[in-house]
């Protein structure tokens, strides 16, 4: 086998490594139930976070209408 066959193996290798611990970690997060919650998922223009206070203050706000928040309110305000 050349060298550079031997590179691209383990290259390919590695990559399947990578995705198969991802699929893992996805797994669990989602059997455990701690993923984040998403208030109001914008594909496009959601990139770019609230600029000000009234806008944080609106997207808690749709946070607030969500079961996670109501299970875990206990944990933001001791």
């Amino acid at each position: 086998m050349k060298k550079d066959n031997k590179n691209v193996i383990y290259w390919l290798l590695f990559g399947g490594l990578l995705i198969f611990i991802m699929v893992v970690v996805g797994g669990i997060t989602r059997l455990t139930h701690s993923g984040l919650s998403i208030s109001n998922y914008k594909l496009i223009s959601g990139t770019i976070p609230p600029m000000n206070d009234a806008e944080w203050q609106e997207a808690f706000e749709l946070y607030k209408q969500f079961p996670e928040y109501k299970k875990n309110k206990h944990c933001l305000y001791p």
